[in-house]
């Protein structure tokens, strides 16, 4: 038997319906809802395979009361039901299993019901819970999801980018006004709107193949992304930065497990603009982070300090202090020369990009210990 459930604030087409599907034993109409109120409440309660909606309604719109009933429950297939054919076009963009144009007719509804019925008979062939498949995050350089080892192949190169964006804002709503102007700038909204439906359906698909099922929920008019024991770098990164303290051993050892995480700017050779405040943010951190590394182990681990050091120049290497105590290290470990081509490259850097010179204290130390 097929539960269905049934919505359209029109109740004349909503009696219609209701008929018309009576004359099919293989499914059972669990409720007809001519208002939203209770729907989602209903369907926490009840095992639903396949919600009938209208897509207008009065009190919003059926794709979003889509969106809503597939964040509770991915497996309920969507037969969208409308008077409009521009819509039915976009119900089809948005894959729902079918739409029907009103008036529906007796053998256009077979057919929908026949689908329906292979559909479900696969479903719970293979409705054994899928075990999850261990995935890898990047976000620091490029952003890729690895499985075994392997990167993933995402739909479209917009599927993959809205997961980083959900990925980035992990377990925090993020209202679908925000996700469409980040992602979709220049795009008409309601076409980006359409976008941001199908690209949903691809992910929560791609994630429930990978064991994942059920972790975008939509609720306000916003999304959220919740992944339980995931691994990456940057949820690494993260926790690192929320144990230091400054000057405490165990601190300095979660800020070097930090900086080893940070394998360039975040998100960088994905271009995605969106990313940029979030990349300045995390690039500031890790200068602090090396700031401390630096100050912990200048006076007692020359060789650390200098490494450290030397990873700061590559991430700014326009940086007076850096060379002034990457010099004095030199100089202390007997290597004078080695201080002196330090400056002398620093210096010439400076003058051809910045066109200025260096800090009169460098210039002081190196006319100090090229005497």
């Amino acid at each position: 038997m097929i539960k269905a459930i049934l919505v359209d604030d029109e109740k004349l087409s909503l009696d219609l319906l209701t008929k018309q599907l009576h004359a099919f034993p293989e499914i059972e109409i669990v409720k007809a809802y001519s208002y939203q109120t209770n729907i989602l409440e209903d369907i926490k309660q009840e095992m639903i395979d396949v919600a009938f909606l209208d897509i207008e309604l009065t009190e919003g719109n059926g794709l979003d009361l889509a969106e809503s009933i597939l964040s509770i429950n991915e497996s309920i297939f969507i037969v969208f039901v409308t008077a409009h054919a521009q819509h039915a076009v976009k119900a089809f963009e948005i894959n729902s299993i079918d739409y029907l144009l009103k008036p529906v007719m007796p053998k256009r509804l077979k057919t929908t019901v026949d689908r329906l019925i292979e559909k479900i008979k696969k479903n719970r062939k293979d409705e054994a819970p899928k075990e999850k498949i261990p995935l890898y995050i990047q976000c620091f350089g490029e952003f890729n999801v690895f499985l075994n080892k392997e990167p993933l192949q995402f739909k479209t190169s917009k599927v993959k980018e809205l997961f980083a964006f959900l990925f980035t804002y992990m377990d925090t709503y993020v209202h679908r006004d925000h996700l469409i102007e980040n992602i979709w700038p220049n795009q008409d909204s309601k076409k980006a709107k359409i976008n941001l439906h199908t690209c949903l359906t691809y992910l929560r698909k791609m994630l429930n193949t990978l064991g994942y099922s059920n972790c975008i929920k939509f609720a306000n008019q916003s999304y959220i992304l919740s992944i339980p024991n995931i691994h990456s770098d940057l949820k690494i990164f993260n926790e690192a930065i929320h144990s230091f303290k400054k000057n405490d051993i165990k601190s300095i050892s979660s800020a070097e497990e930090a900086i080893s995480q940070y394998t360039g700017s975040y998100m960088q050779w994905n271009y995605y603009d969106w990313a940029n405040d979030i990349a300045q943010e995390k690039l500031t951190i890790t200068m602090y982070l090396l700031d401390s590394i630096i100050e912990y182990y200048y006076i007692n681990h020359t060789d650390k300090a200098l490494f450290y050091l030397s990873l700061q120049r590559k991430l700014n290497p326009y940086m007076d202090k850096n060379i002034q105590q990457t010099m004095n290290l030199l100089i202390k470990r007997g290597n004078r020369n080695e201080a002196i081509i330090l400056y002398k490259n620093y210096k010439a850097l400076l003058s051809t990009d910045l066109n200025i010179d260096p800090d009169p204290i460098l210039i002081n130390l190196y006319q100090e210990i090229n005497k």
